[in-house]
């Protein structure tokens, strides 16, 4: 009996089972905390979350409108959760507050400096609605209850979250241009057909019709790209953006939808508008202007073979023509009594009347107009036409382009000079010049059968009461893209009226309209939300 005693006292097979008695109460907190923990850290996730998605659906309400801040709010406080832009749920709070996560507080800030920690102090408070372009939101607190871990006396796990964005406008799809409008809901139907001279903005001084170029990137090349081809490659944003008072050097890219190539450069040649090659500066299918083109020639051959004779006629050179393919061309404004002329300005801008300042009446010259390039009077055009009496430019285009037959017919002025006047002799070579003179409203040269449309371009309509200088295009307020219609290219011109090469000349066609139909206004510009923090 004894000898049984001492063998199970001297056993060790159960001397863990105090040790693991004694720490169970320490395995079972920690396995409480970690779970309940688990909860507390995914609770606080999903109200990350809902903060950062309420933030970014209340800064797309930020339209600068006059009920910008109330849709905003609506948009994520709406008091049926159905209506709201972003409608959030937490699965691990557990304080009977329900599953949806509420926003509690909501800060509009005209300005948001990142660089400073305290949100509040970054903050620039507004109530505003028309300056408002970040949006502070703080959760409702919501609350874990643990189920382990009151066994080390904590009962529950309370968290809340906030998150501030911001809205980046982008500028898309359009010519990289803005005009100064007059009134906030410009163009009205009333701006329909109204002649606009846009002019640079001299002094730093901005108004109505004065425009400026949208510096997109890189710099002066950009712009200039931008307005050889059919405007941006898709879209940029507009705070990284500056604007650019007009230069020569722009309208000069403008001048290529003429057939008027004045710069230098291969994208500024109309050799890129060959049925060969590719360019993006190719003139509009109808290119009437106000301007003669002078084509000088050269023919080279031996001195001893009889003179060469010109030939072919204006129409005939947009398919070649002896002697030089690219004629070195002078461009010289048209005589009042012409029997060619371009489309007119309001007269008002001739008289300088226009009681709107650079926006004109709708009234131009339109007799004198079908009479120097159809002979029609006043009495017969419209009936020709079908045009009303008081027809747009634009509405003359479309029937120049669209009449069968076509309108697009280019004019001789003058005679050919004679090539055997005065060879140059080198050698056994002798080389003989000739000019012609035209009135082109087909292309000269042009990729294919040209681009049409080419003369309408989409500008944007601004608020440019505190731009001033250059500054960054979030300075003004972009209402809306407008069509413009190219009545005349950029140059220096006497009669009928002064112009400058730094002029651009059009017609307000209304708002821009996409390829599908409509204003479109998010195919032009688009604004993006994004998390500051």
């Amino acid at each position: 009996m004894w000898r049984s005693v001492q063998r199970l006292w001297k056993r060790t097979d159960g001397a863990v089972a105090p040790t693991v008695a004694l720490s169970l109460f320490g395995l079972i907190a920690a396995g409480g905390i970690a779970f309940d923990y688990a909860r507390l850290a995914g609770m606080d996730t999903e109200l990350q979350q809902a903060a950062d998605q309420a933030a970014l659906a209340a800064v797309t309400q930020l339209d600068r409108s006059d009920d910008a801040i109330t849709h905003a709010e609506a948009s994520i406080q709406d008091g049926t959760a159905s209506n709201r832009l972003a409608r959030n749920l937490t699965r691990f709070a557990n304080d009977s507050d329900g599953v949806s996560v509420e926003i509690e507080n909501i800060t509009f800030c005209s300005d948001f400096d990142d660089g400073v920690a305290d949100t509040a102090t970054a903050c620039d408070v507004t109530t505003d609605p028309a300056e408002a372009r970040f949006v502070w939101v703080q959760t409702s607190m919501r609350t874990a209850n643990y189920a382990f871990t009151p066994i080390v006396q904590a009962l529950r796990g309370t968290s809340h979250a906030e998150a501030v964005a911001g809205v980046e406008s982008s500028i898309c799809n359009i010519a990289p241009l803005f005009v100064c409008a007059p009134s906030e809901d410009f163009p009205t139907e009333d701006d329909i057909g109204k002649g606009l001279l846009m002019k640079t903005g001299a002094q730093n001084a901005w108004f109505p019709g004065n425009y400026g170029f949208l510096d997109l990137g890189p710099g002066n090349p950009g712009v200039v790209d931008a307005l050889l081809g059919h405007g941006l490659n898709g879209c940029q944003k507009i705070d990284e953006s500056n604007t650019e008072p007009g230069n020569k050097n722009a309208t000069d890219a403008i001048n290529t939808r003429f057939d008027i190539y004045a710069g230098v450069g291969a994208t500024n040649s109309p050799s890129i508008c060959s049925d060969t090659a590719e360019g993006s500066g190719c003139p509009d299918k109808d290119v009437g202007k106000d301007l003669s083109m002078t084509m000088t020639y050269e023919f080279s051959q031996n001195k001893n073979l009889p003179a060469p004779t010109s030939s072919g006629t204006c129409d005939s050179i947009a398919t070649g023509n002896q002697g030089n393919p690219n004629p070195k061309i002078t461009f010289t404004p048209f005589a009042l009594n012409s029997n060619v002329k371009g489309m007119p300005r309001d007269t008002c801008h001739y008289t300088g009347t226009c009681a709107d300042g650079n926006f004109g009446d709708k009234v131009w010259n339109r007799d004198a107009y079908f009479l120097a390039n159809y002979g029609w009077n006043s009495a017969t055009w419209p009936t020709n036409t079908g045009l009303p009496s008081d027809a747009t430019r634009y509405e003359v285009y479309q029937w120049e382009t669209t009449a069968s037959p076509s309108k697009l017919v280019s004019y001789q002025v003058g005679a050919d000079s004679h090539p055997a006047t005065n060879p140059k002799i080198t050698g056994q070579t002798a080389t003989y010049s000739t000019t012609r003179t035209c009135a082109y409203r087909k292309p000269r040269q042009a990729k294919g059968a040209a681009d049409e449309g080419r003369r309408i371009l989409p500008v944007v309509a601004a608020n440019c009461e505190s731009l001033n200088g250059k500054e960054t295009l979030d300075e003004f307020h972009a209402i809306r893209v407008f069509n413009v219609f190219l009545t005349e290219p950029s140059m220096n011109r006497a009669v009928p009226g002064v112009t400058d090469d730094k002029e651009i000349y059009g017609e307000v066609i209304g708002p821009a309209e996409t390829v599908a139909g409509g204003t479109g206004f998010q195919y032009y510009s688009r604004n993006r939300p994004y998390l500051v923090r």
